[in-house]
């Protein structure tokens, strides 16, 4: 990475392999400076976005914002159609992209939120009197990240030995399902869309 690695976290890592310059600065400025702007939701999508990008230039392309925009939703929405996804994911295998591996690469809003907690050292200002959605957002991505942190460091101790693996990676995910509709969100994404779609309609 041409600014140095930061840290061994999994944005860490990758913005490293994929030689992103400046993204850690960029996320911790959106985060702090545009923080009525920037959820960790739309952080983590922005760094998709730029995994993406390096990806396709790599590759010998040379996307337009748009085009990385819908690329990303084709790999990552439900919403998108199978057949456009399945469209989308041959394009890139015929320029010579793992589509796999960049999915793989894609990082979780829990993910970010500890980037810019324990490895950047950035807070988001709310204050006692500040957004409630906001301290419980940081006080569950607290927990979900020291989970996390345990879980790694329990099966980095046994791999290799009573474990048979070699690389890996630690996600904890929480989902709230709701009683009423039956569909489910991450804790994060339910608290930044305010409540379950049924609720809002």
């Amino acid at each position: 990475m041409t600014d140095g690695q930061v840290c061994d976290c999994k944005v860490g890592r990758v913005a490293d392999e994929f030689d992103i310059a400046g993204v850690h600065e960029s996320l911790a400025d959106r985060w702090v400076r545009d923080r009525d702007d920037y959820s960790l939701r739309e952080l983590a999508r922005y760094f998709d976005e730029r995994v993406l990008t390096a990806a396709m230039r790599a590759a010998g392309e040379d996307p337009l914002g748009h085009e990385v925009a819908s690329t990303y939703e084709a790999l990552t929405d439900d919403a998108v159609s199978s057949g456009e996804r399945v469209q989308v994911e041959n394009r890139l295998s015929r320029a010579g992209l793992d589509v796999g591996a960049l999915r793989d690469a894609f990082v979780s809003h829990q993910s970010v939120h500890t980037h810019l907690r324990e490895c950047l050292d950035v807070e988001k200002e709310t204050g006692p009197d500040g957004d409630p959605t906001d301290r419980a957002k940081d006080t569950l991505f607290a927990l979900q990240s020291r989970t996390e942190a345990v879980t790694e460091s329990t099966v980095d101790s046994l791999a290799n030995s009573t474990l048979a693996l070699d690389d890996f990676d630690v996600l904890v995910s929480v989902s709230v399902t709701c009683g009423e509709c039956g569909r489910s969100y991450q804790v994060g994404d339910l608290l930044d869309r305010g409540g379950c779609t049924c609720k809002q309609s």
